[in-house]
């Protein structure tokens, strides 16, 4: 790809909105959850709508996107972001850990060479992600996988971006990643163990991921790409197999992930979700969506929701929730 022409400022704040309604361009991407509608170019993630407020995530960086497909991946990009999608055919049998290797190694080597060095945020869709046991398990196999290619590529700690690694019931890895050329802030949860300092537990190589990125944009304020959040404390699941308690505990780590963010930026709006504020729930009993959605909305009513049917990355875990906020 071509790179465009502006400043590598790295500091320089990003222009970027992200709503449920197309802009009057061209986005950067479009995450369609349900499958209507479905057009060329878009992110999918092979995930069954189960209701809620959007059925798509518009992705605005802009006027001027140029997009290209090159070595098997899929770009969009303006002048200070990029995205990359890639698919790999990997069915419940088949090893990821090299599928993840050679897919993160190759989109990180893609975006530095186009000029968009910081990893801002990536999601990860595996299918049967709890398939297997012990070290052996799918999920486990994806994280090996991956830590070794960051690592290979010198990606330190502090340099590791928000991410979701989430299940699905097809039979491709889907991975989409989004870099800049700004640099982001990234946030811990102060309730949680940072994701990569998990004990051996927990596989050979910890999940690769902060809790939270946070990026300033233009026109002043902040964006917050929050990971995908579960019922973890420490290292450890709380209320194993239990969906209501595990999604009051999920929701409690997300409101300290949030003033966590509001205390390192000393932006105390950031301390709340509001009518900006986009929130992916991953359920993996379908038909508790509804009894879900009224939980949350009692709490942040002004923040919107989509519903996704999954698998989540610890088999006694029943939901999981991300969020892209700003103020």
């Amino acid at each position: 790809m071509q790179t465009q022409g502006r400043s590598n400022d790295q500091d320089a704040p990003l222009e970027l909105q992200v709503g449920a309604q197309a802009p009057a361009h061209a986005p950067l991407a479009r995450f369609r959850f349900s499958g209507d509608d479905v057009q060329p170019g878009d992110l999918v993630t092979d995930q069954a709508w189960l209701g809620g407020d959007f059925t798509a995530e518009y992705w605005d960086g802009g006027p001027g996107v140029q997009r290209g497909e090159e070595a098997g991946l899929a770009w969009s990009a303006t002048d200070r972001l990029l995205m990359l999608t890639v698919a790999v055919d990997n069915h419940g049998d088949a090893d990821p850990a090299d599928a993840s290797h050679d897919c993160y190694e190759h989109m990180v080597a893609f975006a530095r060479a186009a000029g968009y060095p910081f990893l801002l945020r990536v999601w990860n869709y595996l299918p049967q992600i709890n398939r297997g046991s012990g070290d052996d398990e799918r999920y486990r196999r994806f994280c090996l996988g991956r830590q070794l290619a960051l690592e290979k590529a010198g990606v330190a700690e502090s340099e590791l971006c928000a991410a979701t690694g989430i299940g699905t019931y097809g039979e491709r890895i889907l991975i989409h990643f989004l870099a800049g050329r700004t640099r982001g802030v990234p946030v811990e949860n102060p309730r949680q163990v940072a994701a990569y300092r998990y004990p051996r537990i927990y596989g050979p190589r910890s999940p690769s991921f902060a809790r939270a990125m946070a990026v300033p944009l233009e026109g002043g304020g902040h964006g917050l790409f929050v990971s995908g959040t579960a019922s973890i404390v420490g290292h450890e699941t709380i209320h194993p197999g239990s969906l209501m308690p595990q999604l009051d505990e999920t929701m409690a780590n997300l409101e300290a992930l949030l003033g966590e963010s509001a205390r390192r930026l000393d932006a105390p709006e950031l301390a709340g979700f509001n009518r900006d504020s986009l929130l992916r729930v991953y359920l993996r009993d379908a038909s508790q969506w509804e009894r879900v959605a009224e939980r949350i909305r009692a709490t942040w009513p002004e923040a919107r929701l989509a519903g996704l049917e999954a698998e989540i990355c610890r088999d006694d875990l029943m939901v999981e929730i991300e969020a892209w906020h700003r103020v």
